[in-house]
């Protein structure tokens, strides 16, 4: 991909991840609006928090679109509790027709869901023997319930439901963990345009994968009953998730510049601002429009495959993709191998997680190899540059990069049509009494001599220009002009710090010519000129000097 390419698909990246950003933004604010304004309606007779595990036991009949489970309570029940899960489920509990517990929706027709809801219904001594009713709603008509109850005391039921679902909480902490990780190495360590854009690409996936197999767990919805806000959040990171992955995977193939990667990412983002809209306005739950997001992610999948088989067949295959696509094999089965033991044996396992984990680890590895040698090629292209402009022996900029700098100085005027020089002022120096030292006291003297005299040079164009070694005792700089009064100050100055150093008492007095010149258009047709009306005027500096000398 040539420059110009890059650019223009690191421009369009940067569009793309605005839109996605803005959007998420516009979710969560929503959500959180949701959360705090919309909470579920939650009815107890007791606010004990009591919990644990009852084997399915209930009666259930329906009666149109509710559900009801019924069964007869043990005869001591005395600080005991039936823990029921619901998925987008109202529910009412009633123990001999007296209502103990309700969850309601409390957002109406703008917020038709209940969430993910670990519901805890108290019993005291009193419930001893009586019939319980749990009557189920499924928020949506293609939602059915869960038929699994909990009983017992609250500790043995926190701990049943953790140890269920712990190891998978762990996993996805670790992901989302890795994406943290790598978006400080992308942000604080690797330098803009060493493969930044793909590795904070990839951390934000990570970071949103991570963040929605943590909620996926459920765990926090036992210690944020009925959080409207959890439910939102899975949804929008589920929703943006493939943004980043395709941002990311497309700095992988030759054909990255294709606009199926933007179409891809154009899509997933208008989709998600449909579905947020329709939410918002109250015309079709996020659970609703789900089926939106599986299209897309669909597309997405499809794409990848066709620009895979596309780089396989065109082009040799990188070693970024060959483990790329290694790492997708091994999320594809590990997930598939955890639906097909849940499909047989009804147990869920966190298979599919630890596929996404190992996907996690070893791309962020192999993205860390690759910007660390592409930070070392520019370590080394920096030092090549370097040498390339720098004086060996005084440090200063050496005459390629004054006559690069010449050019730099001239912009094009588009207005007029024709090139515009920048105010400039250079500066013309010359060592007095160079030859006589070499001839004298011999080359390291000489040598001496110069760096004495670049030091002095630097010092005094360190903070508005630019100071060059052009030639063996030859030296210019070039400063944005600003009046002559600063070019005054700036001899004065000169002259200030040759006394200083004179005072060293070297082999040689310490002299230096200098001569200027301002660019004016009415005189110069380009900084050429300017230069040659600043040489010149050193040359007669020097001329004094010697005179000076000889009659001395």
């Amino acid at each position: 991909m040539n420059e110009k390419l890059r650019q223009g698909v690191i421009r369009l990246e940067k569009r793309i991840s605005k839109i996605y950003f803005a959007v998420l933004a516009a979710g969560i604010l929503f959500a959180v609006f949701t959360a705090v304004s919309y909470q579920n309606k939650i009815y107890t007779r007791s606010d004990g928090k009591e919990v644990s595990i009852w084997d399915d036991r209930m009666e259930l009949f329906k009666e149109g679109n509710t559900y009801f489970y019924s069964t007869r309570l043990p005869d001591n029940t005395d600080e005991k509790v039936i823990v029921y899960n619901t998925v987008h489920m109202e529910l009412s509990v009633q123990i001999d027709g007296d209502k103990v517990y309700e969850l309601k929706s409390g957002g109406g027709k703008s917020v038709k869901t209940t969430g993910f809801c670990w519901n805890i219904i108290s019993l005291t001594k009193e419930d001893a023997g009586k019939e319980i009713v749990f009557q189920v709603t499924p928020a949506y008509s293609d939602s059915k319930p869960k038929g699994s109850f909990l009983y017992g005391t609250y500790r043995e039921i926190e701990h049943k439901i953790l140890g269920e679902r712990i190891f998978r909480f762990i996993i996805a902490g670790m992901i989302g963990l890795a994406g943290i990780v790598m978006l400080a190495y992308g942000l604080l360590i690797v330098k803009k345009g060493h493969d930044t854009e793909k590795i904070i690409q990839f951390s934000i996936f990570a970071l949103m994968l991570g963040t929605w197999s943590v909620l996926e767990t459920q765990i926090l919805d036992l210690y944020f009953p009925s959080n409207i806000f959890i439910v939102f959040l899975s949804h929008m990171m589920l929703m943006i998730m493939p943004v980043p992955f395709v941002l990311f995977l497309r700095h992988m193939y030759h054909n990255g510049e294709s606009r199926m990667w933007s179409i891809c990412c154009y899509f997933n983002c208008a989709v998600t601002a449909v579905r947020v809209l329709l939410q918002i306005v109250g015309a079709y739950d996020l659970r609703e429009t789900l089926w939106l997001t599986h299209i897309s992610i669909l597309l997405s999948a499809l794409i990848i495959v066709g620009m895979s088989i596309h780089e396989i067949v065109v082009n040799k295959l990188t070693r970024q993709v060959k483990i790329n696509s290694i790492c997708m094999m091994v999320i594809l089965a590990s997930t598939v191998l955890e639906l097909g033991i849940y499909r047989f044996s009804n147990r869920s396992t966190p298979l599919g997680s630890v596929g996404f984990l190992f996907y996690i680890v070893v791309m962020g590895i192999e993205n860390v190899r690759k910007s660390r040698k592409l930070m070392e090629r520019a370590r080394e292209s920096e030092i090549y540059r370097k040498l390339a402009f720098t004086d060996e022996l005084t440090g200063l900029y050496n005459r390629t990069a004054f006559s690069q700098d010449l050019e730099n100085r001239t912009e094009p005027d588009k207005s007029a049509g024709e090139n515009k020089i920048q105010p400039t002022v250079i500066y013309m120096f010359d060592l007095n009494d160079l030859k006589k030292c070499n001839d004298t006291y011999g080359h390291d003297y000489g040598d001496q001599y110069i760096i004495m005299a670049a030091e002095i040079l630097q010092k005094l164009f360190a903070l508005d220009g630019k100071c060059y070694r052009i030639g063996g005792d030859e030296f210019c700089a070039l400063i944005p002009y600003v009046s002559q009064k600063e070019i005054n100050e700036k001899l004065f100055m000169l002259e200030r710090y040759i006394r200083e150093l004179d005072r060293r008492k070297f082999v040689v007095p310490v002299s230096i010519a200098a001569g200027y010149a301002v660019y004016t258009k009415d005189r110069d047709t380009g900084l050429s000129e300017t230069m040659k009306r600043a040489d010149e005027m050193m040359y007669e500096k020097k001329q004094e000097y010697k005179k000076r000398s000889v009659s001395a």
